[in-house]
């Protein structure tokens, strides 16, 4: 797609201050726009993330997975785990993975590729 100029991923949310606070507080991405309770953009390493609240339409939950690449995987860990975020880690050989959930249940993980 030659004409391409951005991407984002959005999450469906219950509660626009809550997913603030967790994306932004919690994770420590950049809030760069919020238009009441209606959208709101977060700003991650070449990711765009678009809250939008959930309809009756959208399922909560198990509808997406968003990944961050780190390179300090365990002190990553500490730091958000010092933020009240749970994980389950796993190791694939040349990958560890950290797997853990928004407020709203949407799946997100942290990766590290073994060298």
């Amino acid at each position: 797609m030659k004409n391409l100029k951005t991407c984002r991923i959005n999450v469906m949310i219950s509660n626009m201050d809550k997913a603030i606070d967790f994306y932004q507080g919690k994770l420590g991405l950049e809030l760069i726009n919020r238009y009441g309770d209606h959208y709101a953009e977060i700003q991650a390493p070449d990711l765009l993330i678009g809250l939008h609240p959930a309809s009756e339409k959208v399922v909560k939950g198990n509808n997406l997975s968003i990944g961050f690449g780190v390179v300090k995987f365990d002190s990553t860990i500490r730091e958000l785990e010092a933020n009240g975020i749970s994980f389950q880690i796993e190791q694939d050989g040349w990958i560890r993975i950290a797997y853990f959930t928004d407020l709203d249940n949407n799946h997100l993980f942290l990766a590290e590729r073994k060298d």
